[in-house]
């Protein structure tokens, strides 16, 4: 029988908070992922929910809210497995006696990599600076920027979601974060290309 799932955001907050240990555990252990990734997927997760809940998407459940987080859970990271497994072995383990010996399936991968473009090293470096400066800064611009940028969330949505007052409380620090970012991406930039 479906349970309805009505969640005011301090309920879904101490949710996720009770949540977080046996999902980290879970994960830890069926995908050998890192403790970093893990606090990103988990953050992706709950996003996904909170907004699953807030606009009705998820109304009522046949199963446990706790299944169905974890089922969440799982989902994101899939996705992030899918993402980072991009990054293939060279050598054929099987071969491993000849460490010189590359993969035959991998020759026209490496030659692809060697005929990029400068657009697309250039993207891809840009993408490497933008992630390691987002990286660094606080959870609150980290959240924000994520939400705003890669989520498209609406800045009411953030501020529901992360316990702002309204949405012009999150766009004045969205315009915080943005300057601190832009700090950062011209003091590396001067570091990197001089």
């Amino acid at each position: 029988m479906a349970k309805e799932v009505s969640l005011n955001n301090q309920e879904l907050a101490s949710f996720l908070s009770e949540e977080k240990g046996k999902v980290h555990a879970f994960l830890r252990k069926k995908f050998n992922i890192s403790d970093d990734n893990l606090d990103d997927i988990f953050q992706e997760a709950s996003m996904a929910l909170f907004l699953n809940v807030k606009t009705g998407k998820l109304s009522s459940l046949t199963s446990s809210l706790g299944t169905y987080f974890l089922k969440v859970c799982i989902n994101q990271t899939l996705k992030f497995i899918g993402k980072s497994s991009k990054v293939l072995p060279l050598i054929d383990e099987s071969r491993i006696s000849n460490s010189n010996t590359v993969r035959d399936d991998k020759i026209d991968e490496l030659y692809g990599f060697c005929i990029d473009t400068e657009e697309e090293d250039r993207k891809v470096r840009m993408e490497l600076l933008v992630n390691n400066i987002i990286a660094s800064m606080t959870d609150t611009c980290r959240n924000i920027l994520h939400g705003y940028y890669w989520n498209d969330y609406s800045t009411s949505t953030i501020a529901d979601m992360f316990g702002f007052s309204d949405a012009n409380s999150v766009k004045a620090q969205k315009y915080k974060c943005v300057k601190k970012f832009c700090e950062k991406y011209n003091e590396l930039k001067n570091k990197i290309y001089g």
